[in-house]
């Protein structure tokens, strides 16, 4: 979960309101392209947006961005980061130049702090820690600065809320780090501020609503307020596999179970569609949610073999769902009386060390046997 937020508050997607730049319309195009993982048209767009309005403030940056994202569901992972660093090495100097050019205009100013935060992506990926602390900071800053400066821009409300939630759950040296970027380190703020951008932005409403599910499904449990964030999404991105996943666990979390079935039908053959890469991601994700499914249906002999193939398969970055699936597994193995089993997956669940409250079940667990309610 370190790395996870980390990688989080270092992809900022920024908005603006509409029409107030010439090339709007085009750069709005290529992010919805982007979204509903239309990835080829989407650089295309943004290609193109970037050649005939250069002096739009955003779109340098989404099209970094988005090659980025093209680029790790296709490319080994160290190729998506040199990807990333070409792109950027491209971008920065243009927003450095554009701020000259548009001193006045703070939201410039936040698409260059948002490219400089962006870099630490890369440093991350290569542990280079010092860069990331550096990078990040440089991001920061700026970001900072222009929300201090303009209350009313609420899409720096969304990286700045990232940091201060990641803090507010983090050991006092993380929470030090940031209280001197001048941030509170605090959970409760930093999901105040994402919703703010959230429910008052334009397009930043995108990225704030799948982090703040992501961080209602499994941080905070309370899936409850995520069921509503994920409907929108996918009612505005209904090929984004990754929103469908997020969906389909607040689905079955609700106990729809009939929609979460049909829903897993789709996804079976959305999947098709995906890139190879992407297919090793998501195929343990959605075998978790099968599995878990299966588990409240009462068929453990299913759900026992879809969570042993999540375990075995799993290459995701975030090793959040890895987490959930060591419980659930410690949990069929006590339903089934084998103690010893069931304390071995408490145990790895454990050894993540994530922020999830799989962590707290798990140690529960640890100690009393877990039973059907």
């Amino acid at each position: 979960m370190h790395r996870s937020l980390i990688c989080l508050l270092c992809v900022l997607r920024i908005s603006w309101s509409a029409n107030l730049y010439p090339g709007d319309s085009e750069v709005r195009k290529g992010v919805h392209a982007f979204y509903n993982y239309e990835f080829d048209h989407s650089i295309k767009i943004l290609t193109q947006a970037r050649e005939t309005y250069p002096d739009h403030p955003g779109v340098h940056f989404i099209w970094a961005a988005a090659k980025y994202y093209c680029s790790q569901g296709l490319d080994p992972v160290l190729a998506s980061y040199d990807t990333l660093e070409k792109s950027l090495d491209q971008v920065q100097p243009l927003y450095e130049s554009l701020v000259k050019n548009y001193p006045n205009d703070p939201v410039y100013q936040l698409y260059l702090g948002s490219t400089k935060g962006l870099r630490a992506r890369s440093s991350l990926g290569k542990k280079e820690w010092l860069s990331v602390l550096v990078q990040a900071y440089q991001g920061i800053s700026i970001i900072d600065d222009v929300a201090r400066e303009n209350p009313k821009l609420f899409d720096a409300q969304l990286p700045i809320g990232i940091v201060e939630y990641y803090a507010g759950m983090s050991n006092i040296a993380i929470r030090w780090a940031v209280e001197l970027f001048g941030l509170n380190a605090s959970k409760s703020s930093g999901l105040t501020r994402m919703s703010q951008a959230a429910d008052h932005s334009e397009w930043a409403w995108i990225e704030a609503s799948g982090i703040m599910s992501f961080l209602y499904l499994w941080v905070e449990d309370e899936s409850e307020l995520a069921l509503p964030l994920t409907i929108k999404l996918v009612t505005h991105f209904p090929e984004n596999y990754y929103f469908n996943l997020l969906y389909l666990e607040a689905l079955i979390r609700s106990k729809q179970y009939l929609a979460a079935q049909d829903l897993i039908g789709v996804l079976d053959i959305k999947r098709n569609d995906l890139s190879p890469r992407q297919q090793n991601w998501y195929d343990p994700y959605l075998d978790y949610e099968k599995a878990l499914l299966a588990f409240n249906d009462g068929d453990l002999k299913l759900s026992l073999n879809l969570v042993h193939r999540t375990i075995k398969h799993y290459a995701g970055e975030l090793d959040i769902i890895l987490g959930f699936a060591y419980l659930l597994k410690g949990k069929i193995m006590d339903i089934r009386g084998d103690r010893e089993s069931a304390r071995t997956y408490y145990t790895n669940c454990l050894a993540l060390d994530n922020f999830s409250f799989a962590i707290e079940e798990a140690n529960q667990y640890l100690e009393t046997p877990y039973k059907i309610h």
